[in-house]
């Protein structure tokens, strides 16, 4: 099976940009900034290994609180859902492998998601009250997300490329044809064509994107968190980020 990648690019960006507008751009940046940290990593195979060794380390000592009756039950999960055998052993990530860097994206993202939802909620909570994005908010947060869009699927041909991942493990790279090049991981029954030469490692883009992260950072946290001082004293107070406007909402009436 193949699958065009530039087509496949196109239709994750703008998937990203829509939700960014209904989101607005502060949620969308919570997610750019934890991708710039991936990019980080990639550019730093020294540094992406140390961040897997101290996951190995947590995973080993959650590992010993699992009683010895689970041990079999959570093997079979584990096998199941993400094709792991731990044999009885706990469960170890590899640094050089792009499924664990896979996994660790999609866990990022899903982080973020639950992040910004908690935090700026855009539904009616038990108040009644919600963060709507206003019209700026909502351009502002289609741009971020196509940004999010982007960074995913570079982050993921690099994974799957797996050149600057610690230890350089390589995946079958091929020509497939009318000059184009198709990548294929081992294992994969999936192959993607019309992959753009073009990489987010290029020259000095990825320090772009994490010098832009930084700053996107700084961005977010001066737009919710501020401290107000008080008769001597200080303390903490959530701002309504720019770009958003705070409403309530009546509760849905009782019949």
């Amino acid at each position: 099976m193949e699958i065009n990648w530039t087509v496949l690019t196109y239709f994750v960006i703008g998937l990203f940009a829509l939700s960014g507008f209904f989101k607005g751009w502060w949620k969308e940046a919570v997610t750019t900034v934890l991708l710039a940290i991936l990019v980080f990593l990639l550019k730093n195979p020294t540094a992406a290994e140390l961040v897997i060794e101290t996951l190995n380390r947590i995973l080993a000592a959650v590992w010993t609180f699992i009683p010895n009756s689970l041990l079999p039950t959570v093997n079979a999960t584990l096998n199941n859902a993400l094709g792991v055998d731990t044999s009885g052993a706990a469960i170890q990530a590899n640094a050089g492998d792009a499924s664990t860097w896979l996994i660790i994206l999609i866990l990022v993202i899903a982080v973020a998601t639950i992040f910004g939802r908690t935090t700026l909620p855009g539904g009616i909570i038990q108040s009644g009250i919600r963060y709507a994005p206003t019209p700026t908010g909502s351009v502002l947060g289609g741009l971020i997300g196509g940004l999010n869009g982007f960074l995913i699927m570079n982050l993921i041909r690099e994974y799957l490329d797996g050149r600057n991942l610690p230890g350089g493990l390589l995946t079958e790279i091929a020509p497939a044809g009318g000059g184009s090049v198709g990548i294929a991981s081992s294992g994969v029954a999936i192959r993607a064509v019309e992959v753009p030469s073009f990489t987010i490692l290029d020259s000095f883009l990825p320090w772009i994107i994490i010098g832009g992260g930084l700053l996107i950072f700084l961005a977010v946290l001066n737009n919710r968190v501020g401290l107000h001082s008080n008769r001597g004293f200080r303390r903490i107070d959530y701002k309504v980020p720019y770009g958003y406007k705070l409403m309530a909402v009546a509760p849905p009436q009782k019949k």
